[in-house]
């Protein structure tokens, strides 16, 4: 008969240490795998949406300025264009000098101003920097037809990036024709320089990372402002071969991948274009940057599993001593009882061993399901507050723009109320001695209107007034304001000249006289007098409420000549 070896060493397959050592370590690092490719995943989602929201936004908030820097070029350069209009027939050079020069000193908006004729010979010019017209009498922009262009063009023309052969620096010029002849073709031409610099200061106020930027381009792709300056200063650069450009040139906004030659590097960008002009904004940041980000993350998750598995080693441990402790115990016990011919008793195996493994078991899937309900739980939480506080911000936002509405508009006309039309009129009475403009105001008194309200009810009298403001509203134009100012008056400020305000005056007194206005049933008519005064803002305009007494004094005028007719106020406004 074989007798049976007692030797631990000597026999095959794992202890149960090893066994829970390697099961601790399995269910351990099964979680932390699949935990680790969900927190990669949603660590890319969040980079994505980060430059979503970050890079596309700050592309957006510098095409509001860059639109607003260019409108704004445009307007001074037609004021001074207008200028130099008047001042045709006198022939004086002297006079095109001084106006040139106090443009450029006191507007302030370009580098240099200067005035061609149609075979691009400088009559004269005001600048920044010194022009020798004995070197330079014509002005010639190489590789652009871009003079050829404004000299055909009704209006302003904005060129793209040019090189400047008066200082031999790149630049952009924005054009206007000054005189026609009488076939309407102009025969000058004022072509005002841009300030790069501004665009540049704009466009160096956007960095972030270690080498985000921000670049803008113009409506052929090359380069205004960028933190290389050798693209922007000695030469032209030409960017639109690249994608992200061609986009912006089509203009459409988003955000995209490019391969960078400036940074030698992929770049992940938001871009968008400046609208009417053509220009485009990106704003792009090294992929690697991103990916750091994402990097640095799952290092500190790395950190984080290991340190949690140490720890489930450490429990592992203790917990397969716990458990095996007393099985080697009644082994040992047994090799003794053996060994002493069975001389003495077996010592009692703790009932608790097998009992706590169970518990074990329970316990680790009771702590992971509630770390899942937990979780769950908290989400839904987070769901719903932000659902409340959406629904919270629109509902402010609604009051808001109600609230708004309810300052400006007469709530029986729907057209503005005095007070919105007296703060109109301040605004234009408040702009800049240089934007002098003709407006015309209008007063309108319903004639006989207490008949109305006598004969057939104050609701009649609301139908009326309700009826004139449609046709008042009708007869607006974008610049127009009409508003109800009180009672059965309303008044009209028309940004145009007297003569056509003497027209639309008339047209909208016909309009109402002959128009049925009706009632339950009943066919009302009723005329208006109108009040008309005309006057120069920031000359004639400054006192608001004078003008208010004056339309007021010409509508009672029309009142004793008989009603529905308009009478003007003929001597001047101080």
């Amino acid at each position: 008969m074989k007798t049976p070896d007692n030797n631990p060493a000597t026999r095959r397959g794992l202890s149960i240490n090893t066994l829970l050592i390697l099961s601790v370590v399995i269910v351990s690092l099964v979680p932390i795998s699949i935990l680790g490719f969900k927190v990669y995943d949603a660590a890319w989602e969040n980079a994505w949406r980060e430059v979503r929201e970050k890079h596309q936004s700050l592309a957006k908030n510098l095409a509001a300025p860059l639109f607003s820097y260019i409108n704004d070029r445009h307007i001074a350069l037609s004021l001074i264009a207008t200028q130099l209009a008047r001042h045709k027939s006198s022939n004086d050079k002297t006079n095109t000098k001084r106006i040139l020069a106090e443009g450029l000193t006191q507007l302030n908006r370009f580098e240099s101003m200067i005035l061609l004729d149609a075979q691009y010979r400088i009559i004269d010019y005001a600048s920044s920097y010194p022009i020798d017209t004995r070197q330079f009498p014509r002005l010639k922009l190489a590789d652009s037809d871009f003079l050829d262009i404004a000299f055909k063009a009704d209006n302003i023309s904005l060129s793209p990036v040019v090189l400047n052969p008066l200082n031999n620096r790149t630049t952009i010029f924005i054009a206007i024709p000054v005189t026609t002849d009488d076939t309407g073709k102009p025969t000058q031409l004022l072509l005002g320089e841009l300030k790069i610099a501004v665009i540049e200061a704009m466009r160096a106020g956007i960095h972030f990372g270690q080498h985000g930027h921000s670049a803008i381009v113009d409506q052929l792709g090359r380069v205004i402002a960028h933190p290389n300056p050798d693209w922007m200063n000695d030469y032209i650069k030409d960017l639109s071969k690249l994608s992200i450009v061609q986009a912006m040139m089509n203009g459409e906004t988003g955000v995209t991948e490019f391969y960078s030659p400036f940074k030698k590097q992929d770049m992940v960008a938001g871009f968008t274009a400046v609208p009417q002009y053509g220009w485009g904004i990106m704003v792009p940041q090294p992929k690697v940057e991103v990916s750091a980000q994402v990097d640095r993350l799952l290092r500190a998750e790395l950190t984080w599993a290991l340190a949690g598995l140490s720890i489930a080693l450490i429990v592992g441990f203790s917990l397969a001593g716990w458990i095996t402790r007393p099985i080697n115990q009644l082994a040992r016990a047994g090799r003794r009882l053996q060994e002493k011919n069975y001389q003495s008793r077996l010592p009692e195996t703790p009932s608790y061993a097998p009992r706590e493994i169970q518990q074990l078991g329970e316990a680790f899937g009771g702590a992971v399901s509630n770390l899942i309900n937990s979780r769950e739980e908290l989400n839904t939480l987070n769901r719903s507050l932000q659902q409340r506080i959406d629904a919270a911000t629109t509902e402010l936002r609604e009051a808001n723009s109600k609230l708004e509405q309810l300052t400006k508009i007469d709530h029986l006309t729907k057209l503005s109320n005095r007070r919105h039309l007296e703060d109109a009129m301040l605004q234009l009475a408040s702009r800049r001695q240089g934007d002098s403009q003709t407006i015309c105001l209008l007063l309108l008194d319903i004639d006989g209107f207490k008949t109305i309200n006598d004969e057939y009810g104050h609701p009649a009298g609301d139908a009326v007034l309700m009826q004139i403001g449609n046709i008042l509203q009708q007869s607006l134009r974008n610049t127009d304001i009409a508003a109800r100012y009180a009672g059965d008056e309303f008044v009209v400020l028309l940004r145009t000249g007297l003569e056509a305000g003497r027209t639309r005056a008339n047209q909208l007194r016909k309009d109402i006289e002959e128009h049925v206005f009706l009632y339950n049933g009943k066919e009302l008519h009723t005329t208006v007098s109108i009040g008309l005064i005309s006057c120069e803002i920031n000359s004639q305009c400054n006192d608001i409420e004078d003008v208010l007494r004056r339309s007021d004094e010409a509508m009672y005028e029309a009142k004793r000549q008989g009603r529905n007719r308009v009478a003007e106020i003929s001597q001047d406004i101080p």
